[in-house]
């Protein structure tokens, strides 16, 4: 079976991206042509990861605040600049603190499970299992 087997048919694929509610409309943020093609939706893809790559870096507007017709370029920022005004998520600083302690606390956790599933053996006691002895070669 060949590569051009196991992939469908741009047609088909395109159907359904410009069927599709997630796809971008022409004008919108990280509108990308629904042609059906790999490429496309690795381009949506890239273009979401760079909208949240700016959002992050607290910018006002999306690269192509104009893109659409008829906008007015202040209304445009003074939309922008509320929207950002009005956002009260974490920010990127944040976020890293709060990954970083889960990570040190899941492996705490984690540290703390493999020393409690040590058995403890007492004094003179072997650790070993008495039904499985020792062989010697």
């Amino acid at each position: 079976m060949t590569e051009k087997d196991t992939v469908p048919a741009s047609p088909q694929v395109a159907e359904e991206q410009q069927a599709a509610a997630n796809w971008p409309k022409p004008g919108e943020e990280g509108y990308v042509h629904p042609d059906g093609t790999p490429q496309s939706v690795q381009q949506l893809a890239d273009n979401r990861r760079a909208a949240a790559d700016r959002a992050a870096a607290g910018s006002l507007v999306h690269g192509a605040p104009l893109a659409t017709p008829g906008p007015d370029p202040q209304g445009e920022a003074s939309k922008a600049a509320a929207r950002a005004e009005a956002y009260s998520g974490k920010t990127v600083q944040e976020a890293r603190k709060d990954l970083t302690e889960h990570i040190a606390e899941a492996a705490q956790a984690k540290a703390d499970e493999v020393v409690d599933a040590r058995p403890v053996a007492k004094a003179g006691q072997r650790t070993a299992d008495e039904a499985k002895p020792k062989t010697t070669r």
